[in-house]
């Protein structure tokens, strides 16, 4: 299916390259123009967001070209899902990995929540040797950069259940049902248990109008639309194409003359 490009998250934790290749971006751009044929991208669906899982210099190049949309395998899954999936992109197609792009996948992986897996098993899942994972293992340890084996396998045993950014659902009574609802494109759970039965009244008085208080003499001003966005936190170039995307040019013409103010009053 085709996702729009800025409904796709980036900011999830699973860029593990250890930098993107602008060149490479370019030259997708170009073959992309062409008509060549591209690998969908994968992506995974909490439920409200859509994480990148695979294929960041595709969406580089689809954003180059201005691409309102991109194809893409969408699985059900956690932000967490698309972690872990992410460690073992490209590991056998895409572009050749560096050493620096193991490294950082395996570290990774060894601090995910799903690190407690014993060598062997991340090494197959990244595409790396045995000895590679034990020695970033044993490194990260030794910085206490991840937990000790009884806490890691506790999260592990969490890690399926893992969801971020999410709103947290209400509680729901024992032996109620919950019904789930979306509002303003989130999604809740609905206590159903409470429906038709009538509220306590609020029994605190407070302080009434004055009946000689004047109107206001002007309208209360309108508050500013507000657009969520997200952008990846390492990667300001891939940042400004995200903004691209979702904001008008005059805007962000008129955002970058305010941020060049404020950073040289700032030095």
């Amino acid at each position: 299916m085709k996702l729009p490009l800025n409904k796709i998250r980036l900011d999830g934790g699973t860029q593990t390259r250890a930098r993107i290749d602008e060149n490479a971006i370019e030259e997708y751009a170009v073959d992309m123009q062409a008509g060549a044929p591209f690998p969908a991208l994968i992506v995974f669906h909490d439920g409200t967001d859509y994480w990148l899982a695979d294929g960041f210099h595709r969406w580089g190049a689809a954003m180059e070209l201005k691409l309102d949309a991109i194809e893409c395998v969408v699985h059900q899954g956690t932000q967490a899902d698309a972690q872990w999936f992410s460690y073992s992109a490209n590991k056998s197609n895409g572009m050749r990995r560096t050493n620096g792009d193991k490294a950082r996948a395996v570290k990774a992986a060894l601090r995910h929540c799903g690190g407690a897996k014993s060598n062997n098993e991340i090494a197959k899942h990244v595409g790396v040797s045995d000895h590679m994972v034990a020695d970033h293992r044993k490194t990260l340890a030794d910085e206490g950069a991840i937990p000790e084996a009884a806490a890691h396998l506790r999260d592990s045993r969490r890690c399926a259940e893992a969801e971020t950014d999410k709103p947290a659902a209400e509680p729901v009574e024992p032996g109620q049902p919950a019904r789930v609802v979306n509002r303003k494109g989130k999604t809740y759970q609905m206590k159903v248990g409470q429906i038709g039965k009538a509220k306590k009244p609020n029994r605190k008085k407070y302080g009434g109008i004055s009946k000689d208080a004047q109107m206001p003499t002007r309208p209360i001003a309108k508050p500013s639309e507000m657009l969520a966005i997200s952008l990846p936190i390492d990667n300001p170039h891939m940042a400004a194409k995200g903004m691209l995307s979702r904001y008008e040019r005059t805007f962000l013409v008129a955002l970058v003359e305010e941020l060049t103010v404020l950073l040289k009053e700032g030095d």
